[in-house]
């Protein structure tokens, strides 16, 4: 367990220091030195600085809470999916185009599985695609896994735009309005402020 905390201080503290001086201006001695650590103590449990990227998706995924994962009756299956979609473009936003831009290139340098599915998640996704269908919430009659697939890959694209516009453009907001495109969906739901209405 200690090990485990240990790893865990290591991850938050890199991220605090990715954020607050940008990824390339840390070097892992910052880290060592913010964790009160060695290099030996550092390499005991990463590989390297770039290993650390992979983590910060991951632990978004983890946070998600149990009861996310239901569909209880009367559940307003489209907005239940956009917010699905929107939790991880706004971790995506929370990490600042710079730590998201290096997220992106350290999986093009060698990937490292930070964009994998989840499983239980991308299930439940795809159920309320079904759901939304069945329901005319959904007006797209396509396969729901490949719709599916289609909205995690406008958010990748839309995330890789948005980091090379350094953060200015209209992330969720224009995310979500072109998804409601896509999946045929004309009542707004999302606000100025790219959030759920």
């Amino acid at each position: 367990m200690k090990r485990r905390k240990l790893k865990n201080e290591i991850i938050q503290k890199s991220l605090d220091l990715f954020r607050q001086r940008g990824y390339d201006a840390v070097s892992v001695q910052d880290i060592c030195d913010a964790c009160d650590i060695t290099k030996p103590t550092f390499y005991k449990y990463l590989a390297s600085k770039q290993n650390l990227l992979s983590y910060f998706f991951s632990s978004m995924s983890e946070a998600i809470p149990d009861d996310w994962y239901r569909i209880p009756e009367g559940t307003d299956c489209y907005r239940k999916l956009m917010e699905g979609y929107l939790m991880f473009m706004r971790h995506a936003a929370g990490l600042g185009a710079d730590l998201y831009n290096q997220v992106f290139i350290s999986n093009l340098v060698e990937y490292m599985g930070t964009f994998n599915d989840v499983r239980a998640f991308t299930d439940l996704m795809v159920d309320l695609i079904r759901e939304a269908q069945e329901t005319g919430q959904i007006q797209n009659p396509s396969d729901p896994k490949s719709l599916y697939k289609v909205g995690v890959g406008m958010s990748l694209g839309y995330g890789a735009f948005w980091c090379l516009n350094e953060g200015r453009s209209s992330l969720l907001d224009d995310f979500s309005q072109d998804l409601d495109a896509v999946f045929m969906h004309n009542c707004p739901c999302t606000t100025q402020a790219g959030g759920l209405a």
